[in-house]
């Protein structure tokens, strides 16, 4: 029996890749998506806590006045507030 080189196979009967070579269902699985980079932040208007991200904490630090990830402008309260609950969107 000679192999692809020209050379006699030490394996007999068995080509050189027999066996499980591949992992079935690796790749089957989804990769969850990754959470935007965002602090919660609770609105001193609804006391409902927000997520906003650090590029917009310093875009709205002079006026207190911040973009949320749902799309809404959140009036930041104080920080030691704990807020009634949190927003649905933001939270995805």
């Amino acid at each position: 029996m000679l192999c692809i080189h020209g050379k006699a196979s030490m394996w007999r009967g068995a080509s050189p890749m027999s066996g499980r070579h591949r992992r079935r269902g690796a790749h089957d699985q989804k990769i969850p998506a990754q959470r935007r980079a965002a602090i919660d932040l609770v609105d001193s208007r609804t006391q409902i806590m927000h997520r906003v991200t650090g590029d917009e904490l310093l875009a709205g630090r002079r006026s207190g006045d911040y973009q949320a990830l749902c799309g809404i402008r959140v009036l930041g309260a104080s920080l030691t507030e704990p807020g009634r609950g949190q927003c649905r969107e933001c939270a995805r």
